[in-house]
C-alpha cells in the first residue's frame, strides 16, 4: 500500500537520534509524487507514500491510525496531504494520533472547523487554493491557514497542469517550516548562501574557472538558476551556470570591488543579503553595466540578494538594485534631461523637472539615513514645502 523513497539506516534502543525524521506522503494518486518526495528526501527526510484509498476508507484510516507502530522510543513522524487525503488526515487528526508531530495539508476538499484546536504538540499548516476554495479569514482559525489566491488545487504539484511556481514555492517555505517545528529541527541555510559568496566575491578573477566550479559545485542537480534582475543576466542549469561565472561574473570583479554586508535575514530556506556594493569602473563589468566600456567612474548602490536553499544546496538566486543609480553615476543618464513631450506638460499638462532617479545619495543613505537627503524630488516637483520633509497641504499633513 506503501512506496518507500529511502531505507532507514538503523534500528534498536534509542537509535531514533541518528535516524532521519520519518516523513509520509499521501494523496489521491495511486503513484508516489516523485518530485515532493525527491524534495523531502534532499532534506534529510525518510519519506514513504502512502495512497489515498477512497473506495475503501475504513482501511486507509487504519492505516493512518498505525503510523507510529514501528518507531522507536522517541521517535516522531510527519504527514503531508493532498486533496481528499488532506480531508481524510485532518479528520483523524482530530482525535490524538500518537507521535505525529506535524501535519500539512494541501487543498483538502472540506476545511477543519476554524474553531477546533488540535493537540497542542501537532504542528497543523493548511494550504487552500483560492481561485477554487472557500477558506475562513486565516485570524478565525485555530491552525494555521494560508490561502493563496493564484492557486487552484493542484498548484504545488510541479509535475501536475495546475502548477504555480510562485505560489508552490511560497508553500514549500512554509511546509518545511511546519515540518522542521514539529520535529524541534534547525538547519544551517546560511552557510551555504557563504560557500557562494566566497567563491563568487572572495577567489581570484584570474582564476575564474576555479570560481565558477566552486559557486555551482554548491549548487542543488535540479536546474538550479540565478537571476539578475536589473540586466537580465544569469542562467539555468549548472553547465550554463559556470560559464555565466566564469566567463562574465567572476572577471569582473575589478580590483577596487568591494562588497558590504549591511543586514542579513535568515529564513526556513531562505537568506536575503542587504548589501552595499562600490567600485570604479575601470574595466568591464559584465553582469552590471554590460556592453559598457570602462568610464573610469565610482559607482556605489544599494543591492539585494535572496538566496534559496533545499537540501543543503543553493536552489536560487535573485539579485536587485536600481539600475538608474548606476547609470546616473557612470554618466549614461542625467536626471536633469528631460524628454521633451514630458518637459512641456505631458499627458495630464504638468511640467517635469527632471528624472525621478537619484545618484551617490541612495548608497549614503543606506549607510548614514540623514533627513535632509529625503523627499529632494518631491520638493523639485512642488509637493514638498522648502523648509519641511512633511507634504504640503494638497496632499497630507
Amino acid at each position: 500500500m506503501s512506496t518507500k523513497s529511502s531505507s532507514k539506516p538503523g534500528t534498536g534502543f534509542l537509535t531514533f537520534n541518528s535516524l532521519p525524521p520519518r516523513l509520509w506522503l499521501t494523496g489521491p494518486s495511486p503513484h508516489p509524487p516523485e518530485k515532493q518526495l525527491l524534495y523531502w528526501k534532499e532534506e534529510g527526510y525518510d519519506v514513504t507514500y502512502l495512497p489515498y484509498t477512497p473506495d475503501d476508507q475504513a482501511s486507509y484510516t487504519r492505516a493512518l491510525k498505525s503510523l507510529h507502530d514501528d518507531l522507536e522510543l522517541g521517535e516522531t513522524y510527519a504527514i503531508v496531504c493532498y486533496g481528499a487525503a488532506a480531508t481524510a488526515v485532518l479528520k483523524t487528526a482530530q482525535k490524538p494520533m500518537p507521535k505525529c508531530c506535524a501535519i500539512v495539508a494541501f487543498y483538502p476538499s472540506v476545511l477543519p472547523d476554524p474553531r477546533h484546536k488540535f493537540p497542542s504538540l501537532l504542528q497543523v499548516v493548511v494550504h487552500v487554493a483560492g481561485l477554487e476554495q472557500i477558506s475562513p479569514p486565516a485570524e478565525q482559525c485555530a491552525w494555521r491557514c494560508y490561502r493563496y489566491e493564484k492557486g487552484r488545487v493542484g498548484f504545488a504539484d510541479p509535475e501536475g497542469d495546475e502548477f504555480e511556481e510562485v505560489e508552490a514555492g511560497l508553500a514549500w517555505s512554509r511546509s518545511l517550516a511546519c515540518v522542521r517545528r514539529g520535529f524541534k529541527m534547525e538547519e544551517d541555510v546560511e552557510e551555504v548562501a557563504d560557500r557562494a559568496w566566497r567563491a563568487k566575491y572572495e577567489g581570484d578573477p584570474d582564476a575564474s574557472d576555479v570560481g565558477a566550479a566552486a559557486v555551482v559545485t554548491s549548487m542543488t542537480q535540479d536546474s538550479p538558476h540565478v537571476t539578475i534582475f536589473p540586466t537580465l543576466e544569469g542562467g539555468v542549469g549548472r553547465k550554463k551556470l559556470n560559464e555565466f561565472y566564469r566567463e562574465y561574473f567572476i572577471p569582473s570583479v575589478i580590483d577596487d570591488f568591494d562588497l558590504r554586508l549591511v543586514s542579513r535575514t535568515v529564513g526556513v530556506d531562505r537568506v536575503v543579503d542587504e548589501m552595499l556594493v562600490s567600485f570604479t569602473h575601470t574595466d568591464d563589468m559584465d553582469w552590471i553595466l554590460p556592453g559598457v566600456a570602462p568610464t573610469n567612474k565610482r559607482v556605489e548602490i544599494p543591492m539585494v540578494s535572496i538566496v534559496a536553499v533545499r537540501g543543503g544546496k543553493l536552489v536560487s538566486e535573485h539579485m536587485y538594485w536600481d539600475q538608474a543609480s548606476v547609470l546616473v553615476q557612470v554618466g549614461l543618464l542625467d536626471p536633469k534631461v528631460v524628454p521633451k513631450k514630458f518637459k512641456n506638460g505631458g499627458f495630464d499638462g504638468t511640467e517635469l523637472k527632471r528624472l525621478p532617479a537619484v545618484g551617490v545619495e541612495a548608497a549614503m543613505q543606506l549607510l548614514d539615513p540623514q533627513e535632509n537627503r529625503y523627499n529632494e524630488l518631491l520638493r523639485e516637483s512642488g509637493l514638498v514645502g522648502p523648509s519641511t520633509n512633511g507634504l504640503n497641504g494638497a496632499n497630507g499633513a
